[in-house]
């Protein structure tokens, strides 16, 4: 996973974040991506995974994680949804 001081940080999260706007689903980011750190780019990763804007390789090249942890980290995400649904409705 990304160290939490990554200099890259911010420059993926303004990314995805343009993406998301772009595609008029704002509004889900406001109030959780006040700053630009590990937390707010994992989120926005979920975010642009389960509304089909990222590929899971652009996850992992953006985490910097390997298969193992990718496989992990994104079975929890839809474990999540299932357990909560998606936060839209």
């Amino acid at each position: 996973m990304i160290e939490p001081g990554h200099p890259s940080i911010a420059l993926h999260c303004q990314n995805l974040a343009a993406r998301i706007r772009a595609q008029g689903a704002g509004q889900w980011l406001e109030g959780k991506i006040e700053r630009q750190d590990r937390d707010a780019l994992v989120y926005l990763c979920k975010f642009a995974f389960m509304t089909a804007l990222i590929t899971k390789s652009e996850i992992a090249a953006i985490l910097g994680l390997d298969r193992g942890e990718l496989k992990a980290l994104v079975r929890g995400w839809y474990d999540d949804h299932r357990a909560k649904g998606c936060g839209m409705c």
